[in-house]
């Protein structure tokens, strides 16, 4: 399961209630993205992501220049590592360039796929998250809180304080 960043673009105020206006929502998964990794300038002109792009273009340009004087083998080894890098944190770009454009994180969501992200979302925005009878959390009570100890001493922060519980 991915974790997906719901993003709503400036113009709405309330998108994230309204189920009718779910499709100008941005889900940004959180995950690496093979389309990045391989074609990584085509990936940042379908994104739209302008100031990224001439920065990636602009890192690549002094590395491999720098690489060229090492050979052929370390240039092939540094446009991997690029590519292997871009391919982690272009998600990670993308959310910071909506963010730039005005547009706001209105949620997380865990969902294997786009569609189950977007169908979690709208139950979670909705108020019901699943029917009565799936949840089990209902059945469960509450974890006691754990508070650390050594010995008979509470831990306090880095030092041990004393008991103050009868």
């Amino acid at each position: 399961m991915s974790t997906y960043v719901v993003m709503a673009p400036p113009e709405y105020e309330n998108l994230a209630g309204d189920p009718r206006q779910t499709d100008r929502l941005a889900f940004v998964p959180d995950r690496f993205s093979f389309a990045a990794f391989f074609f990584s300038v085509l990936w940042l002109l379908f994104h739209r992501m302008w100031l990224v792009l001439l920065g990636y273009l602009a890192v690549t340009l002094v590395i491999e220049l720098i690489a060229l004087s090492a050979g052929e083998a370390a240039m092939a080894v540094i446009s991997v590592t690029i590519a292997l890098l871009f391919g982690f944190e272009a998600q990670a770009l993308r959310r910071w360039s909506l963010e730039r454009k005005g547009w706001r994180t209105v949620g997380l969501v865990e969902a294997s796929n786009r569609q189950e992200a977007e169908l979690r979302f709208i139950f979670k925005a909705a108020g019901d998250t699943a029917p009565a009878e799936k949840r089990n959390d209902r059945q469960r009570p509450a974890p006691a809180p754990i508070v650390p100890r050594v010995g008979s001493e509470q831990v306090v922060g880095l030092t041990l304080g004393p008991e103050t519980r009868q």
